[in-house]
C-alpha cells in the first residue's frame, strides 16, 4: 500500500504546487509513515535548504538518505504548505531538472530572537533620547501604524470598527476578540506577541494602548495587561461619549 501511494504521489507530481489528488497521496504516506518520522524528514530539508540555497532532488535524496520518490513526496507537502519553492532548470544539454529553495514563509521555522534586538534598541533610545523625544518618536510609531489599518476602517460604526480591530490584531499574533459588555465594548487579547520586550519597557504596553485606539478612533481603557500579570489584556471602549 505505501509503494503504491509513493507511485501514485510520484506520477501526480507537476511543477509548482502539488494538485489536490497529489496532496491526498502525500497525507497518505505521513499518515501510513508515521507523523513524527514524516516531520523530522521535513525538518531536515528545510535545514538543508537554509544551509545550502539551493538544491536538486538527488542532492536532497543524497543527504537525506531516502530515494528521490520519497524525497519528493515530502517536497510536496512542503511546497503545499508555501515552505519550499522549485524552479524548472533547463540547460543547453540533457533534460531539465528542478532546483528547491525555501520561500520566504519558511524564515518562520527557524529559531528568531527579534525581543533581544527590540530591548537593545529601546535601551539605546532610553540612554540617548530625551523623554519627550522619546514620546515623540512613540506617538510617530502608533499614528503611521494606525494609517496603514486606515483602510480597513474608514466608513465602519464602532462596533463594526472594534470587531475589525479584533481581527487586526489577531492577525498581527494577539489572539483578539470582542463582545458587548454593560455600557460598551470589550477587546480581549489572549496573547501579547511583545511579551519579552513589554515585560522589560512599560514602553510597548503604551505604543499599544495608542496604536489600538488610533485605529477605535475613541477612548479606551487598559483594564488588564498580560505584561503586569494579567491572563488577557483588555480594553473597554465605553458607549459615553461616543454618539
Amino acid at each position: 500500500m505505501l509503494a503504491k501511494l509513493t507511485k501514485n504521489a510520484y506520477r501526480l507530481y507537476h511543477a509548482g504546487k502539488p494538485s489536490s489528488q497529489y496532496r491526498s497521496a502525500s497525507h497518505g504516506m505521513t499518515f501510513l509513515g508515521g507523523n513524527e518520522l514524516m516531520q523530522r524528514t521535513r525538518r531536515q530539508i528545510l535545514d538543508i535548504l537554509k544551509k545550502r540555497g539551493r538544491a536538486t532532488l538527488e542532492e536532497l535524496s543524497k543527504e537525506v538518505g531516502l530515494s528521490p520518490v520519497t524525497v519528493r513526496v515530502h517536497l510536496s507537502v512542503l511546497q503545499r504548505d508555501d515552505l519550499v519553492n522549485v524552479e524548472e532548470v533547463r540547460g543547453k544539454v540533457g533534460r531539465p531538472y528542478f532546483v528547491y529553495s525555501l520561500a520566504d514563509e519558511a524564515e518562520e521555522e527557524f529559531p528568531k530572537r527579534y525581543h533581544l534586538l527590540a530591548n537593545r534598541l529601546l535601551s539605546g533610545m532610553e540612554d540617548k533620547l530625551s523623554p519627550e523625544t522619546l514620546q515623540g518618536v512613540l506617538d510617530h510609531v502608533a499614528a503611521v501604524w494606525v494609517q496603514e489599518r486606515a483602510p480597513r476602517l474608514v466608513g465602519k460604526g464602532l462596533a463594526d470598527r472594534i470587531a475589525e480591530v479584533a481581527r487586526i490584531r489577531t492577525e498581527e499574533g494577539a489572539m483578539a476578540e470582542c463582545e458587548e459588555v454593560e455600557g460598551g465594548y470589550l477587546l480581549k487579547q489572549y496573547n501579547c506577541p511583545n511579551l519579552l520586550v513589554s515585560r522589560a519597557y512599560t514602553h510597548v504596553c503604551a505604543l499599544e494602548e495608542r496604536y489600538i485606539a488610533g485605529m477605535l478612533g475613541v477612548p479606551s481603557t487598559h483594564a488588564e495587561s498580560i505584561g503586569s500579570g494579567g491572563r488577557v489584556c483588555s480594553y473597554f471602549v465605553s458607549l459615553r461619549g461616543t454618539d
